[in-house]
């Protein structure tokens, strides 16, 4: 046997020496169902592959002239590369078989034109193969003249006329009658809101009578009040037609002056204003729009004032928020240590309405900022050692001042330094210093020859950032004659600040400021825009270096300001575990050639799993205009917000980044609805899906073809052979899971 391979191989290459090097000569056809390829050319060795009918081979060039067998090529899967196998020589054609060809038809050419009188044909022939397929053309149509009149018709006697074809003369014959010719239409009887009428006309001709039904006329209705309103409560009204009396529905109506979710405009902005001003809703309430956070507001009024608490603001209820009150009065005294407490009355009826009085600044531990580092460094010139000046309160702080208050007869408090403990600090800093040293009285020496001559300005930036502090940037110079040291920048909250004996926020120590503008110090501090009543004032402190006097510059001082709330609204978190999907329906997204069937069955291979974007109602309900929401990873400002059926946003799909956004009923919860009510999603990652057994796939993607539905193991081939171009994402699939398994797959349309 193996002589005989030998000797066949040595004559595989004489021949294969002999071939001309034409390529189309080693590409042959299967003409066999199914061809097998051996290993050798031997029907008894090993079958490498078994190959389909029309299937196109490659000759490896090893061509046995008059043999059994010829070597071809084929890929070798497992090592890489080519193999190379033998067929019987029989089964291989220089052509592709037709019953084996996957046509590709060429354009039709007519052969034979159609006419009005016979039948056309036309054929195309196979790119491939060769084939040429004939079809019948109908005949066309004929194409008729004008008629012509052989025997004149009226709307009583029959009449003649005629047609011929222009292209093969046939003619056509018809017998007609003419329409009548009707006079005006006259009423007999006329609608009323209740009955229909009737009207008539008749022909000239041969008096034939034409009867047209008409339609009821309209209710004129008006609106008639069956129950008053009051300041507490809605109306009721109902159309009434005027004619008949029909009652054509009846609606609730509010006394003039009510306010109710969804309403907006300045006497909404005026009703927060009084709930802001009487502690019912935070000063970024005010916004104009009739919220759930308003709704809230109303509703805790009314239970406080004894009324009904339906979250409606009746005349009622907006006449006891009108409150004419009397001036505030102090019956609590504000201490350092202790919140005091104010009130003032109505007029009217003698509601009070009380409020906190705080006192600040308040320091507690764990916080940053450029008043924490003053306190270090005022500890550090009275001798507590509070640690290095980097703005955190911690531990070593809390020792120095714990010290500090044994020394002072304090009683100290871990982790906080009240308002009166920085009142102590910041006094027993300025007492080191004796009275005659200190020069001014908060402003600059302007006039004459002076030593020292401070210029202080401060700039806030344009506006508070979402916590609500804003940062200021300071700069001072010395325009005196002689040189100083720059030492403090005190800060005081109040109508008129007295900087010797109030609160020193921020010091910057050994910062030489020369005389004649030479030179000058700067810097940034941040601040809670919201700090009370009375006036931010600020002024600088410097050491004449000749004399140790104090010398402050000019006062600078900033009213108070409240900053608006302000959030992002975001969709609600979803933590899903793609491995072991839960039961339901899920948005997934994945490529065609990843539907395929294994050993163990069908799976869904690189799936990607995704969860509609939901938005909490209550965030989407108080969202205002200064917020901003995101949408499909993207953060869209508010810049205006409409409530109706949906809430628009920025001019919903026709604005500048708009979003509409609707209430799903089944979950409570907001959704974005987009151009064909198309929602956004989140992925929540990727995994590997087993299909059951019994699954079904519905197939509704092309909407100029019948919905269909494919069950079990034909799913692969009806999702690999989708078409060209066929997409299978989040916005057009689901796969629905139950007991770990995908038992239905669907495919909608999506423009």
């Amino acid at each position: 046997m193996k002589r005989f391979i030998a000797c066949m191989l040595a004559l595989v290459l004489a021949v294969a020496l002999a071939i001309p090097a034409c390529a189309s000569e080693y590409v042959k056809f299967v003409n066999k169902d199914v061809l097998e390829a051996h290993k050798e050319p031997d029907p008894d060795s090993k079958v490498v592959k078994k190959l389909k009918g029309g299937t196109k081979v490659m000759l490896s060039g090893n061509l046995l002239l008059g043999s059994k067998y010829t070597s071809i090529l084929l890929e070798d899967t497992k090592h890489g590369g080519q193999m190379e196998a033998w067929v019987l020589t029989k089964y291989l054609a220089d052509e592709m078989p037709p019953k084996y060809c996957k046509h590709q038809w060429g354009k039709w050419r007519v052969i034979d034109e159609p006419t009005c009188t016979h039948t056309g044909e036309r054929e195309h022939t196979c790119k491939v193969c060769g084939t040429t397929k004939t079809e019948r053309l109908p005949m066309l149509e004929h194409e008729f003249g004008k008629w012509k009149i052989v025997e004149e018709a009226t709307c009583v006697e029959e009449g003649e006329r005629v047609r011929t074809c222009k292209i093969c003369g046939y003619e056509e014959e018809e017998y007609y009658y003419a329409d009548h010719e009707f006079g005006k239409w006259t009423v007999t009887e006329e609608p009323t809101c209740t009955e229909t009428g009737l009207r008539v006309r008749r022909c000239k001709v041969c008096g034939y009578e034409e009867e047209q039904v008409l339609d009821k006329l309209p209710h004129e209705f008006e609106w008639k009040v069956i129950k008053k309103t009051t300041d507490h409560s809605a109306g009721v009204r109902a159309k009434i037609c005027k004619v008949c009396g029909y009652n054509g529905g009846e609606e609730s109506f509010d006394p003039k002056g009510t306010l109710r979710r969804n309403d907006r405009g300045d006497e909404v902005r005026a009703l927060q204003q009084q709930l802001v001003d009487q502690g019912y809703l935070n000063a970024g309430g005010a916004d104009g729009v009739y919220g759930g956070g308003t709704e809230k507001a109303v509703t805790q009024f009314q239970k406080d004032q004894g009324l009904e608490p339906d979250g409606v603001a009746w005349p009622q209820t907006i006449k006891r928020l009108n409150h004419d009150f009397g001036p505030w009065q102090t019956v609590k005294e504000m201490t350092r240590t202790e919140a005091g407490e104010r009130v003032r009355v109505c007029r009217d009826c003698g509601y009070e309405q009380r409020e906190a009085i705080e006192p600040q600044p308040w320091f507690e531990r764990g916080r940053r900022g450029e008043d924490i580092r003053a306190m270090q460094q005022i500890m550090k010139q009275l001798g507590y050692d509070a640690g290095g000046f980097d703005g955190i309160y911690g531990k070593k702080l809390d020792t120095a001042f714990a010290s500090f208050a044994a020394d002072n007869e304090l009683v100290a408090q871990d982790g906080v330094i009240r308002p009166a403990d920085v009142d102590a600090v910041v006094n027993a800093w300025l007492d080191i210093q004796p009275a005659e040293a200190w020069k001014g009285e908060g402003k600059s020496k302007s006039k004459g020859n002076s030593p020292v001559n401070l210029a202080l300005t401060v700039t806030p930036a344009d506006k508070a950032d979402d916590s609500g502090m804003v940062t200021y940037s300071w700069s001072l110079t010395n325009l005196g004659s002689a040189r100083c040291t720059f030492t403090a920048l005190l800060l005081t909250f109040g109508e008129k600040p007295d900087f010797q004996s109030e609160d020193m926020v921020m010091v910057l120590d050994g910062v030489d400021l020369r005389a004649n503008a030479a030179n000058s110090a700067s810097g940034s501090f941040t601040v809670d825009m919201d700090w009370g009543e009375g006036n931010l004032n600020f002024a600088a402190l410097a050491i004449y270096d000749k004399n140790g006097e104090k010398w402050l510059s000019n006062t600078v001082s900033f009213e108070n300001e409240s900053v608006p709330e302000v959030k992002t609204v975001s969709p609600i978190a979803r933590n899903v575990d793609v491995s072991r999907l839960a039961d339901g329906t899920w948005p997934v997204a994945f490529d065609p050639g990843d539907v395929f069937a294994g050993k163990s069955g069908i799976y869904l291979n690189a799936v990607h799993v995704f969860t509609q974007d939901q938005y909490d109602a209550a965030e989407i309900d108080a969202l205002k205009v200064g917020d901003s929401i995101l949408v499909a990873g993207e953060t869209i400002g508010v810049k205006s917000v409409e409530r109706d059926s949906a809430v628009t946003i920025n001019g919903g799909l026709d604005g500048d980044n708009g979003v509409v956004l609707w209430m799903d009923e089944d979950t409570g919860a907001y959704r974005v609805a987009g151009y064909d009510d198309l929602a956004t999603y989140t992925e929540q990652g990727v995994t590997t899906l087993v299909v059951d057994e019994s699954a079904t796939y519905t197939d509704a993607s092309d909407p100029k073809k019948i919905p269909f539905i494919i069950r079990g193991k034909d799913i692969v081939g009806a999702i690999t052979n989708s078409g060209d171009g066929a997409d299978f994402d989040q916005y057009n699939t689901t796969a629905t899971i139950e007991n770990g398994k995908v038992i239905a797959i669907s495919h909608i349309y999506t423009p």
